[in-house]
């Protein structure tokens, strides 16, 4: 998995990463750096992402 080029996905992944993990008792980096190293918390908001993307954006369901 790379960095996303869909800003929309991106960004739906971004609030759910934030929100899942809202402080460093959760994740010990931000999303950007998350990103960066994809990390286990980043692939999780990633998939969530994904899940919930709408069907006529590609999402598998």
């Amino acid at each position: 998995m790379t960095q996303l080029d869909q800003p929309e996905l991106r960004t739906i992944a971004k609030t759910i990463f934030d929100t899942v993990y809202p402080s460093e008792e959760w994740t010990p980096v931000r999303f950007e750096e998350a990103e960066r190293f994809e990390t286990i918390h980043y692939r999780n908001a990633i998939a969530a992402a994904r899940f919930f993307q709408p069907v006529e954006q590609g999402a598998l369901f």
